[in-house]
Parts: structure tokens; C-alpha cells; sequence
């Protein structure tokens, strides 16, 4: 790991004539590659989104560079224009000469599947392993999340290398040749990193990697809370602690609440080196109880330390060495940060890691003083930015030598999966240029088309999460949160299901009036539709402390997806989960 001293040059506002030289230079040869290795594929072969470009090319007009004649002859796609492609790798039987070549050269290594935060339909993407100078992404990544310890420390890394099903490829005669798992993002990315064959699996689950806390048998492990409770309990047996990787801050804080809450139970187990019955493992328990021998010493040793996990950097005190959390901390994550911060205290840094998604790898951690500061991956694939008030079509695309600091823009991904101008969906404000090669650094705001509309009103994401944040000082302050229509009464009204951290503010019962001041003030079509009494005030109602680690947990059995990344939706429609939420409700204002 670099030294913390080591950071880098403080953004540029704007661009010099010779950095933006250097950003057209890079996308071309990116475009080029893209072009010459995808223009194999079944999808560029097939896809009526790419007809224009393929008679474009064909038509080999000189007076057009490369560059152009893609900008010109791509429109902007969503999901649905690729879905019958990547359907095909999901059909009985799937057969090996269907699914080569099919979004990129070669054979898919994974399907990725969208983690999702709503109840739409889960998204698939084909995954290909790619030369390194096109994967700066995914390297970096990777060498980021494991960062090498000092002092022959030890790193505890939460991943999950579970996944939903594997896809297994027959030739012509009916033999299996391939077998794909489907999975998230980040256990595929893991997996292919380091060559992790899914027939491997029995075998992987009886290893520990050196310098790491948990055996990699602890990442199979289905049930959310049992995961976090065996990585509780391999770190607590490690006194060497000094980096904690979690990936995203709820599953930190989770994390740390698993500590607290099972504090006296982690011990004992360290003591007697036994797993509790009421931690379901499966059947991992005879490999992962290789690694627990009874360690009475360090039992003992986490005795003496109190139990008062709200004193700041109570952490310290269980590992003295921890130096690095890992964990995404921005955007929608950032409002547990003051938590995490009371745990590890004001010394120990606060990473994260980028902005990766299902469909790619967007961005990496540029200053790890400001964990919001993000720097655009400008080696991997084609990104593109569509300003938030254009029309949303492909010749308003803004290329990363133009975009301006202080703008917003939606992210258009082209891929080396195959995903042509794909829309991402997310909203990133430019904040200004890394002076050395001159790639946009960037804030994650939120996803477009995130918001809540109950009348003629339309009020975004963000303006919601301002508005709660704006209550903090007389509500105290809220931890995690989901706003959600409420038809209880004749006029409908926005409820803004909230999970305080720590004792109520002063005057919590001002909450409603409060957050209906903010939008009045920031949204006038809000104070409309209030005024002619269309929209009721607000409501808010209290979950109880641990709810949405509980919904992550319900999620994880429900869906069946990995433990570990399940994220919680900003504003609810669904009917099944507004119950759920419902039913954990504490107190309403």
C-alpha cells in the first residue's frame, strides 16, 4: 500500500490544449481496439442499434476519422436493444456455438447480474476476459481492495464468491464445455482475477490466503447475518488487524453492529474455538472450524477491553494496527459515514474504491483524504457524458475533453462487453481535471430517474436526501433511509422511513414540518401541489435500530443473490417491501 503521504495534484479547472490532444489520442486507440476486436461479435454483427455504423464503415468515407463516424452513426441504447442477445446464453440447451463471439470475441468467463435496487427485472451482462492494457480497471481495482499490509499485518477482506446458478455451455454432441457462473459484479471480477474455476469450489473452501483474516470458506456462507458473524469472528481472533474491506459503509457498519451485538458470543467461540448452532454455515463447519483452534490468550485479551462500542475508535482498542476501512462512502453511502467514523475514530482512514457497476468499471479513488473524489477510467472503454438538461439523444454527447467542471452529466458507457452508448443511468458533477493526463475527476450524485412524483409534483433523489439531512440538528442524525408513497390517508404524502444513529435529536415531532419547509423552499412544484391540497405533509416513521441490516438479510434469502451487496432503495414503490418496512416502525411523527 502507498504511503498516505503520497497524494495526488489537486484538480485542474480546466484542460490545456495538450492534455486534450492526450484525451482524444486515448479514446481513439481505445475506440480502434473496441471496433476491430467487437466488430466479430454476434451483436455488432446482428443489432439493429448498430446498422447505421456497420453501413458506415463499410462505406470506408476517408473524410470521416473513426471517431467520427461513430459519434455520428450510434444512437444511445438501453438494456432491452442488447436483452435477446444475452437471453441466448440462458437457453436449454445453451451450446457453445451460440454463445462464442455472441458480445465480444472468445467466450464469456461470467454473467454478471445487477445487484438492483428496485423491483425491476435483474439485469445480465456477459463478462470477457480482456489484455491488461485494456483492464486498468479492473487491476487496479483488485489491487486496491487487497492492499498489501505493513508489519506482517493482516487484512480482513468481505467478499462473497457465491453465486445464483452456473450456465454450463455443451458442444454439438452434448458435452459440457463451459460452465459460467452467474454472479455479481464483484465475485466474477474476483473469480477471473485469480483464476477461481467454479468445479475449484470444494477445494477453495478449505484455503486461507495468507495476510487475510477469514478462510475463503467464510465467503460461500448464503446467510447474510452468519456471513458477517464468521468474518467477525476470524478477525477478532487476529490481533494483527489492520485493513477491513467491506466495499460498501453499510456493510461496515453492519459489520461493526455484529460486533457489538454478538460481542460476548464472538469471545466465547474464540475461546472454546467452537461456531454456535445459531450461525448457519451450512456445510462449511468442519473446514472453517480448521482454522479456530481455541485460543483462550486471545479471549481473554478481548476481555479486558470494555464493551463500549459508542466510544470513538472503540475499534482501536480491538485491533491497535488498524490503519485502512475500504468501503464506498459516497453518494447514497455516505450517510452512515458519522457511525463508522465513531467506531474507528478520527485516525484510521477512510478509503473507497471507486464507482464500478454491473456493466463496467467507471471510476477509481482519486484522493483518499475526500473519499467523494473519483477519477474516470480512461484506458478500459468509451465514456461518454450526456448533460442532465439536454435532450437525451446521442449527438448531445459531450466527450471527456469537453465536459466542464461544475456540470452534471449521465454517464454513456461503450464497452468491451459489448454494450454500444450504453446509458448508465448514473449522474456524476465534474469537479475539474487530473493535471497529469487530464481525465475528468468526478462526485457520484445520483441515479437519473430516481425520484418520487405523487401528484404534478417531481422531486428527485437528491433533493430528498437534502431535505433529510437538513433535519439533523433538532431530529438527530439518520444512519440509512427510504422514502416511500403513503396512501393511508385521503391525500396522499411522502413517508420518509428513517434509521436514526444513536437518541433522537431535541425536537424529532418538527421533523414532518421541517421537511416540508426544504421542498417547499427547493421545489416549487411541490409547494403547488401542497398549497392546493393535492400532496399531505410529510410523515416520518422511525424502524427500529438494525432494520435495514435486517432488510439486507431478507434480501439476501429472498432473492438469493450474495450476501454482502444488496443495496437499499432510495424511494420505494414496492407494495411487499413499504409492508416489511412498515412493520419495524418505532415511533411517527
Amino acid at each position: 500500500m502507498s504511503s498516505t503521504n503520497e497524494f495526488p495534484p489537486k484538480p485542474i479547472s480546466a484542460l490545456t490544449l495538450a492534455l486534450v490532444a492526450t484525451l482524444r489520442e486515448r479514446t481513439q486507440a481505445v475506440l480502434s481496439y473496441l471496433v476491430k476486436t467487437n466488430s466479430a461479435s454476434t451483436y455488432f454483427k446482428e443489432s439493429n442499434s448498430l446498422s447505421d455504423f456497420r453501413d458506415a464503415i463499410k462505406s470506408n468515407d476517408e473524410s470521416n476519422t473513426p471517431f467520427e463516424t461513430f459519434h455520428d452513426n450510434v444512437p444511445l441504447s438501453v438494456y432491452e436493444h442488447y436483452r435477446s442477445f444475452v437471453s441466448r446464453a440462458f437457453e436449454q440447451p445453451c451450446r457453445m456455438s451460440t454463445i462464442e463471439n455472441l458480445m465480444a470475441p472468445g467466450f464469456p468467463e461470467f454473467i454478471a447480474h445487477s445487484a438492483g435496487t428496485s423491483s425491476g427485472a435483474t439485469k445480465h451482462f456477459l463478462k470477457y476476459r480482456h489484455p491488461e492494457h485494456v483492464s486498468t480497471g479492473t487491476s487496479q481495482t483488485m489491487k486496491a481492495s487487497s492492499a498489501a499490509n505493513e508489519s506482517g499485518g493482516v487484512s480482513c477482506i468481505v467478499y462473497s464468491l457465491r453465486y445464483r446458478q452456473v450456465v454450463e455451455a455443451v458442444d454439438d454432441h452434448g458435452n459440457v464445455k463451459l460452465k459460467m457462473p452467474v454472479c455479481l459484479m464483484s465475485t466474477g471480477t474476483v473469480r477471473m482475477f485469480n483464476e477461481m474455476h467454479v468445479d475449484r469450489d470444494p477445494f477453495y473452501q478449505k484455503l486461507r490466503i495468507p495476510g487475510q483474516s477469514s478462510p475463503m470458506g467464510v465467503s460461500f456462507i448464503p446467510n447474510y447475518k452468519s456471513f458477517l458473524f464468521m468474518h467477525a469472528l476470524f478477525a477478532l481472533y487476529e490481533p494483527k488487524v489492520e485493513l477491513i474491506n467491506t466495499m460498501f459503509s453499510t456493510i461496515f457498519r453492519d459489520f461493526c453492529r455484529v460486533i457489538d451485538e454478538q460481542w460476548d458470543l464472538l469471545v466465547e467461540c474464540i475461546n472454546t474455538g467452537s461456531i454456535p448452532d445459531s450461525v448457519d454455515v451450512g456445510d462449511l463447519k468442519d473446514a472453517l472450524l480448521t482454522f479456530l483452534p481455541p485460543c483462550p490468550t486471545r479471549a481473554a485479551e478481548l476481555r479486558t477491553i470494555p464493551h463500549k462500542v459508542n466510544s470513538p475508535g472503540w475499534l482501536t482498542k480491538v485491533w491497535p494496527g488498524l490503519r485502512v476501512v475500504i468501503a464506498i462512502s459516497s453518494g447514497p453511502f455516505r450517510t452512515v459515514v458519522p457511525e463508522i467514523r465513531n467506531y474507528i475514530g478520527p485516525d484510521v482512514e477512510l478509503r473507497t474504491l471507486g464507482i464500478n457497476c454491473s456493466e463496467a468499471f467507471l471510476a477509481l479513488a482519486y484522493d483518499h483524504r475526500d473519499p467523494s473524489l473519483y477519477k474516470v477510467v480512461g484506458s478500459d472503454d468509451i465514456i461518454e457524458f450526456l448533460p442532465i438538461d439536454a435532450p437525451e439523444e446521442s449527438n448531445y454527447l459531450t466527450q471527456t475533453w469537453n465536459v466542464e467542471a461544475g456540470r452534471r452529466y449521465e454517464v454513456v458507457l461503450t464497452t468491451r462487453d459489448g454494450l454500444w452508448r450504453y446509458r448508465l443511468g448514473d449522474v456524476v458533477e465534474v469537479v475539474g481535471f487530473d493535471p497529469r493526463d487530464g481525465q475528468p475527476i468526478i462526485q457520484y450524485i445520483e441515479r437519473r430517474g430516481v425520484y418520487i412524483r405523487l401528484a404534478n409534483e417531481i422531486v428527485s433523489g437528491q433533493e430528498l436526501l437534502d431535505a433529510l439531512n437538513s433535519i439533523s440538528d433538532s431530529f438527530g442524525v439518520v444512519s440509512e433511509s427510504s422514502i416511500a408513497p403513503d396512501f393511508r390517508e385521503s391525500i396522499p404524502r411522502y413517508c420518509f422511513f428513517v434509521e436514526p444513529y444513536g437518541d433522537l435529536g431535541p425536537s424529532p415531532t418538527s421533523a414532518s414540518e421541517q421537511l416540508h419547509a426544504y421542498l417547499s423552499r427547493h421545489n416549487e412544484n411541490y409547494q403547488r401541489e401542497t398549497q392546493t391540497g393535492k400532496l399531505g405533509r410529510p410523515v416520518v416513521r422511525v424502524l427500529r435500530q438494525g432494520t435495514f441490516s435486517e432488510f439486507r438479510d431478507w434480501k439476501v434469502r429472498v432473492t438469493g443473490m450474495a450476501a454482502g451487496q444488496i443495496k437499499v432503495p432510495l424511494v420505494v414503490w414496492d407494495e411487499e417491501v413499504r409492508d416489511w418496512l412498515s412493520a419495524r416502525v418505532v415511533q411517527e411523527f
